[in-house]
């Protein structure tokens, strides 16, 4: 006898961003992190990094402070790299 499924399933996000399949570090409000974004200029794949201090994130967006100013930034552009 089986057990009849209730519910309607819990899935991951529609797009998976990059930190979905590394270890992110353990993340505290405050601290600094270093972010990655990759894009293709005349051709070429060129990167920006950037570091901000970490205040939280969402299934979206970085909640992060850039140079004294918050700021939210995509989660699908925006990586997190050591």
């Amino acid at each position: 006898m089986s057990t009849p499924r209730t519910g309607r399933q819990i899935g991951g996000p529609e797009h998976p961003r990059h930190d979905d399949f590394v270890a992110v570090p353990y993340l505290r409000q405050g601290q600094l992190i270093s972010l990655i974004r990759w894009s293709q200029v005349n051709g070429e794949w060129r990167y920006t990094t950037m570091l901000a201090q970490y205040l939280h994130r969402d299934e979206e967006s970085w909640y992060l402070v850039i140079n004294g100013q918050r700021a939210k930034i995509s989660r699908s552009e925006w990586a997190i790299f050591n």
